[in-house]
């Protein structure tokens, strides 16, 4: 039994040693946490995903671009694929028209230098000329690379509509 609670004691004790060290010490001695962000990654979402579906309302190709990745990939509500050039060119040509758009909810998990946006978006649309208008609801997946939020992935599924 003394043999069990010495061991306890002398745990708890190495267990306190990184509390009483100095900051110089307890940096050494923690193991490395990725410090808190400065940013508020949230918000900063938040405000790409409204960017984004600016973009999509003013065929605005140079911002979606920016916003997308190079290894951007897409699935569409329909199951199709599309890569990040796909995207550009059916936007440019009219194949995708947005007449509007409107994102009634966002949230945002944050994983680091990644974060996971989910939002859901009523729009007025055409796609190859035929009426696309409804209610969609969207999985993105940001990644921070050089300082910069790209989008890396989506996918889209179109609600029911309500009978």
């Amino acid at each position: 039994m003394k043999n069990v609670t010495l061991a306890v004691l002398i745990f708890a004790a190495l267990a306190l040693i990184p509390s009483c060290a100095g900051p110089a010490e307890q940096a050494k001695a923690t193991p490395a946490v990725a410090a808190a962000p400065s940013e508020d990654v949230q918000a900063v979402i938040t405000q790409l995903e409204k960017d984004w579906v600016a973009a999509i309302v003013k065929k605005d190709a140079a911002t979606i671009d920016g916003l997308l990745a190079d290894d951007f990939n897409g699935t569409s509500p329909t199951g199709s694929t599309f890569p990040k050039a796909d995207a550009l060119e059916e936007l440019k040509k009219g194949t995708y028209a947005v007449e509007s758009m409107s994102m009634d909810e966002v949230s945002v998990n944050v994983y680091g230098n990644t974060a996971v946006s989910f939002t859901s978006q009523q729009e007025k649309s055409k796609y190859d000329g035929k009426d696309n208008s409804g209610h969609y609801h969207f999985t993105n997946v940001w990644v921070k690379k050089d300082g910069k939020w790209q989008v890396v992935a989506s996918h889209g599924s179109r609600l029911a509509d309500a009978k």
